[in-house]
């Protein structure tokens, strides 16, 4: 049947039964508008999620923009690029980034190769020690390297020698070890998942081990490099603490925003640091996102397949033994010298066993601080997580995919920009949080939502939905079954949340290193700041508590993956 004129029905008829981009969102809203429960718990959660994750990030941006008056300007990024002091942090911060990613990847590779291509006795001792540097703070291993190379170390003196490592080698040293378990975690993992049977298949078409390693296993192996160099690239670009001990007074973008606004009290500027630390954390992850998109890599199919891994032969095996027995080695070292520091009343001047170091009051008010925050902390991205995951897994929230984008926003963000934000958006009214252990749990807490969340989205994965429509079938409504049934088969998830935050709280100083007040000192930047004044001893005595409080953690956390089969997806 045709219109008027000529002209069909069918294409109109065809476009209006179309889907329109729009119309998932507006069933969303349908189905959300059923159950107000649901609507009003994720309206606060946006809500949330705005105040204490996006707004102090956009606080940033607008700060950069103004003067110190607060009238709009754009001569601080005319004179960040016009003053050398300004720009050099950017190239500094840069050329460190690349460095740390290139070496860190590199022998995260060749531990991964000996643990999962090697029969040597070693792989395992080797494995324990490339993730041993995640039981203490990033900077630990700066105050480890100035003990053993600084000025009057342990090298020059036994040398005789003029020596300092602080500068481009401390750092680049420090860096290497406090990421690696990153990197090796990572890799490792991809490495476990690739099949044995593309590798076997060119071998027994006379490929040698390097030609089966360059042209079939690191292709395979992209996604997991990949990724590895870009969590490693940002974790280097964000670092505080091993900048500031060992980077011999060059200038890089978080310390100098630091020291812009605790210093100076030139709030424009230091914005603008963190607007350059932030554009090439994001730059990196849209470059990430372009490389993957359209490649396939998958070697596990549903056709059953066996393959044996073939050991690498001398040519390889024994460089990367090598390789990884002398980073051991510096691992072990720079542990022991902080363990010795901590025992001795002045390593290499009196050399004598003590424990004065550990009957500090300021000290221990800090560990005090410390675990009251990271308890804080834990509690609201633990519990945050679960109500977030089971939202977005679970129920059709408006804008579900917002708030997951939202929750890991705030881990993508560098720790300094995330802490400069909260100075600027929580230090004037209507809500003032400055000074107050309640601004450092709710930044801690907001930057690591996103682990709960994606420990509660793995376990959602693994719950049958059947067994909630159940409990709603026989009457109970949403808050109950959320309550009744939901909430104890998550108790894993949640305690799996709770755990990794508390650690990662008592050891995080990027960004709580701004919010510390007076009177109010958190563990890990009362260390950094004792390692700075040359109090080595009682900074190395703090870090062993910290260590041992979070090789505590770890072994908890350990024992609930093990029990329940939880997969931490996404940390």
């Amino acid at each position: 049947m045709a219109a008027p004129g000529g002209m069909s029905t069918v294409a109109p008829r065809a476009a209006a039964l179309a889907p329109r981009p729009w119309d998932g969102l507006l069933e969303d809203v349908r189905q959300a508008a059923r159950e107000p429960v649901t609507l009003v718990v994720g309206g606060v959660l946006a809500l949330l999620l705005l105040l204490f994750v996006l707004l102090p990030i956009g606080a940033v941006l607008v700060q950069s923009f103004q003067t110190r008056a607060g009238t709009f300007t754009l001569r601080n990024y005319a004179d960040f690029f016009a003053h050398r002091f300004y720009y050099r942090a950017l190239i500094n911060s840069l050329i460190l980034a690349t460095a740390t990613t290139v070496v860190v990847v590199g022998l995260g590779l060749a531990f991964t190769l000996v643990s999962t291509r090697t029969q040597s006795p070693l792989r395992h001792p080797l494995r324990w020690l490339a993730l041993l540097p995640l039981v203490a703070p990033p900077f630990i291993f700066s105050l480890s390297l100035i003990i053993l190379g600084g000025r009057r170390g342990l090298i020059a003196q036994a040398l005789g020698i003029d020596f300092n490592v602080k500068g481009w080698a401390g750092v680049l040293i420090a860096q290497t070890i406090s990421f690696l378990p990153l990197a090796y975690l990572i890799v490792e993992n991809v490495f476990v998942s690739l099949s044995g049977t593309l590798e076997e298949a060119a071998t027994d078409l006379g490929a040698d081990q390097w030609t089966v390693l360059r042209t079939v296993t690191l292709p395979l192996a992209t996604p997991g490099l990949a990724k590895a160099a870009l969590l490693v690239f940002i974790m280097s670009l964000a670092d505080f603490g091993n900048p500031m001990l060992i980077g011999g007074g060059r200038g890089f973008l978080a310390t100098d925003a630091y020291l812009l606004l605790i210093g100076e009290q030139n709030a424009p500027m230091a914005s603008v640091l963190a607007v350059f630390l932030l554009l090439p954390a994001l730059g990196v992850f849209a470059v990430h996102h372009v490389f993957l998109r359209g490649r396939a890599f998958t070697t596990i199919t549903g056709t059953p397949a066996v393959a044996t891994r073939r050991d690498l032969g001398p040519a390889l095996r024994w460089p990367l033994l090598a390789v990884c027995l002398a980073t051991g080695l510096v691992i072990v070292t720079t542990f022991g010298l902080v363990v010795m520091g901590a025992f001795t009343e002045v390593l290499l001047i009196r050399n004598r066993f003590t424990l004065e170091h550990f009957q500090s009051p300021i000290g221990w008010a800090a560990v005090t601080t410390s675990l009251k925050m990271s308890v804080g902390a834990a509690t609201i991205a633990a519990t945050l997580g679960l109500v977030l995951a089971y939202l977005i897994t679970r129920r059709r929230v408006p804008g579900r995919t917002a708030l997951e984008f939202a929750a890991l926003f705030g881990l993508a963000v560098p720790g300094t920009v995330m802490g400069l934000g909260y100075i600027l958006l929580f230090n004037t009214p209507p809500l003032v949080l400055t000074g107050s252990l309640s601004i450092l749990i709710l930044n801690t807490a907001f930057r690591e939502l996103s682990v709960g969340m994606e420990a509660g989205i793995s376990k959602l994965h693994q719950l049958d939905p059947s067994i909630e429509e159940a409990s709603r079938a026989l009457g109970a409504g949403l808050l109950a079954t959320f309550r009744r049934v939901v909430v104890p088969l998550m108790g894993s998830a949640f305690v799996a949340g709770f755990v990794y935050t508390f650690m990662v709280g008592t050891i995080t100083v990027s960004a709580v290193v701004f919010l510390v007040a007076p009177g109010m000192n958190l563990a890990a930047v009362y260390i950094l700041n004792l390692a700075e004044t040359g109090a080595i001893g009682l900074a190395c005595a703090l870090a062993v508590v910290l260590i041992a409080i979070v090789l505590g953690c770890l072994g908890l956390l350990k024992l609930i993956v093990r029990r329940t089969g939880l997969v931490l997806g996404g940390t």
